[in-house]
């Protein structure tokens, strides 16, 4: 008997027989020697680039992007490796050429005989580097036209082989492959062959940048959604092995030795000395623990896409899926030859299993970890509801939130505002007094329907006097005539200094909406001005279109304050209620691009809070119904089927 530190810091008293553990020793050695023969048949010919090729239908994708000007020569001779090894044996194959234009080899896939691989080999010699790497339309076109019958077709496979990261967001790419392997036998691989970043003296810039380690990361998200393996070959071979480790922190730090002591003793075969390892060295836990979230209580002056830069779900790192299951997490099921049929591997009893958009996977977290994760997210949910009450209050509710220090607001006076012109004016004077002053933001107004007139012919400072001139101004108005909204927002780009300008109506202008537009576009080349749009009662859904493009065409936001009053309701019951109903109460659907993405956010947030809570639930009842065979001594494996939730993550 003795005392050992185990893995996880604690001690524990073991007994061990020693020449027994020799042999348990001398046995992993063996089976180190295995992987290390295996690794080095990995290493060498082909599969160094592609790895094993096991499909026995293969659509292989190849990036000629122009940045691959320099290397056409290596992609050429990696696909006559893979060509002259790994294809011969495969029952159809294919090859799709990319860069921002798709040139495949054959329409469709094609038998895998001697002369249609000697005609895949000409043709890639014809090979040529042009554009960028548009890879969603090479993916697309395999998997629409190569696998159109994926359904009906089994060992099935995308092999992409790239220098860079494509085109397109990685979460478009992963999202659609992810749709399109699923419940099929089909996966995308990637080889990625990594070159030095400084040997690109063509000087051609691609269409999107990413440095290796940044490449690799979203590759690696891409074929994680596709079942499929990545690989990592060519002149990063250094960066492989010290990946993710970045930076100067470790560099002039020399490797630390591992530090561990043995046991010798004489075994029972003559004089034969055995070794034991006493210590090992310190492992680290791969698994993710619930972050503590710390979120500010003083509301910043700032649209929500950027406050949700710093204070999502994803930028807190709190989605439930990257939380609660890891890539070792996955159910595993192989084919039993005696038996016939796929069975569970023998570790499916240890955890409780769900179902996540179609794949079952095991359950590793505890009950309390799920707890703590449910109090960080009500945490979290009622700080968005307070943000949504904020918008909604005061003059932010009609007018939004002002961001910029230098801005112009136009407000709609023509004939058909009339009935609203007292609340307009108003909330216009809440508007002045409560951010405008309070910020002190440089500003001026401007009325227009027929005609235009300002107040003043420049910015002026938000002081008491002039915030007491504009009241007294726009106290005066009266609705009349058109509502020409091209030569006010003309008058309001003249002024100097002007970094906004905040446009309220209630309906389309008379002007033809694309010549607003078009003539905007080309006001805003000689000064880069945000027009945000503001709708006011306004139920003609072409003229609300029209605000939306003219708001996002400038960079600005588009605001409706259309279900204010339901939204203030939703957020103070929620508040007061508790978030134990994901469907009671429902915020109403709201057009503001503000309001908008925060009540998704608040969504996505009770979504992750019910699925946690009902996790924890299966929890607790599967760890219950163990106790209960443990007290009884049932010898029968329990079947972690009966412990399936079905969940699905957006």
């Amino acid at each position: 008997m003795m005392q050992f530190e185990w893995h996880d810091g604690t001690m524990k008293n073991i007994h061990v027989d020693l020449p027994v553990l020799y042999n348990y020793q001398k046995l992993l050695a063996k089976m180190v020697r295995i992987y290390e023969k295996q690794i080095d048949w990995l290493s060498v010919a082909s599969r160094r680039i592609w790895g094993n090729v096991y499909e026995k239908r293969v659509v292989i994708l190849v990036d000629i992007s122009a940045t691959n000007s320099m290397y056409i020569i290596h992609i050429q001779h990696y696909l006559r490796l893979l060509l002259e090894e790994q294809m011969s044996d495969k029952d159809y194959f294919n090859i799709i050429a990319f860069g921002s234009d798709i040139v495949p080899w054959q329409l469709e896939l094609v038998p895998s005989q001697p002369e249609n691989l000697q005609k895949a080999w000409r043709w890639v010699l014809s090979l040529q580097c042009r554009g960028s790497r548009n890879f969603m339309s090479a993916l697309r076109q395999a998997v629409e036209v190569d696998f159109k019958y994926k359904d009906k077709h089994k060992s099935q496979g995308l092999y992409l082989l790239t220098t860079g990261i494509p085109d397109q967001e990685t979460h478009l790419i992963s999202t659609y492959v992810a749709e399109a392997c699923r419940g099929f036998d089909l996966q995308l691989h990637v080889c990625l062959f990594s070159v030095m970043e400084d040997v690109d003296s063509s000087g051609i810039i691609p269409a999107r940048y990413a440095n290796p380690t940044e490449t690799a990361i979203a590759f690696k998200e891409i074929v994680h959604a596709a079942n499929g393996r990545f690989h990592w070959f060519g002149e990063a071979v250094q960066t492989i092995k010290k990946w993710p480790q970045t930076e100067n922190k470790r560099k002039d730090k020399s490797r630390k030795q591992t530090e561990c002591s043995v046991s010798v003793f004489y075994t029972d075969k003559g004089r034969n000395v055995g070794t034991v390892y006493r210590k090992y060295p310190k492992t680290t836990c791969t698994r993710k623990s619930v972050p503590s979230v710390t979120l500010p209580k003083k509301e910043e002056i700032c649209s929500s896409k950027e406050w949700l830069t710093k204070y999502s779900i994803k930028k807190l790192k709190l989605e439930l899926p990257r939380l609660m299951f890891g890539p070792s997490c996955t159910h595993r099921k192989k084919i039993v030859e005696s038996l016939h049929k796929k069975v569970s591997a023998k570790y499916c009893t240890i955890f409780p299993s769900v179902e996540v958009n179609g794949v079952v996977k095991h359950l590793q977290v505890q009950s309390k970890e799920l707890e703590i994760y449910t109090e960080q997210m009500e945490k979290v949910l009622q700080r968005y509801l307070q943000r949504i009450q904020w918008l909604l209050s005061g003059s932010r509710r009609l007018f939004g939130t002002i961001l910029e220090a230098n801005v112009c607001v136009l407000i709609d006076t023509s004939g058909s505002m009339d009935p609203y012109l007292p609340h307009i004016t108003k909330e216009l004077a809440s508007l002045i007094w409560e951010q405008l002053r309070k910020n002190e933001v440089r500003f001026n107004l401007l009325r227009f329907s027929e005609n235009t007139e300002s107040w003043r012919e420049y910015l002026v400072e938000a002081t008491d006097k002039t915030c007491h001139d504009a009241v007294q101004w726009v106290s005066k108005f009266h609705a009349h005539g058109n509502t020409c909204i091209l030569m006010a927002l003309q008058k309001a780009l003249s002024f100097q200094d002007i970094e906004a300008l905040y446009v309220l109506t209630d309906g389309k202008p008379d002007t033809s909406c694309s010549l607003i537009l078009k003539e905007i576009e080309s006001l805003r080349k000689k000064q880069d001005i945000k027009i945000h749009t503001i709708s006011f009662s306004c139920a003609d859904r072409e003229a609300n279109e029209f605000l939306k493009k003219l708001a996002s065409q400038t960079g600005g936001r588009y605001h409706c304050s259309f279900g204010d009053v339901d939204g203030q309701l939703a957020a103070h019951r929620m508040l007061m209620e508790g978030f134990d109903d994901e469907d009671d109460p429902v915020f109403p659907y709201f057009e503001g691009d503000d309001l908008k993405k925060l009540t998704e956010e608040v969504a996505k947030a009770r979504s992750f809070l019910k699925q946690a809570k009902s996790l924890r639930l299966l929890l607790e009842n599967w760890n219950m119904n163990r106790k209960d065979n443990s007290v009884f001594k049932k010898s029968a494996q329990v079947n972690s089927h009966h412990n399936r939730s079905y969940l699905t993550y957006s």
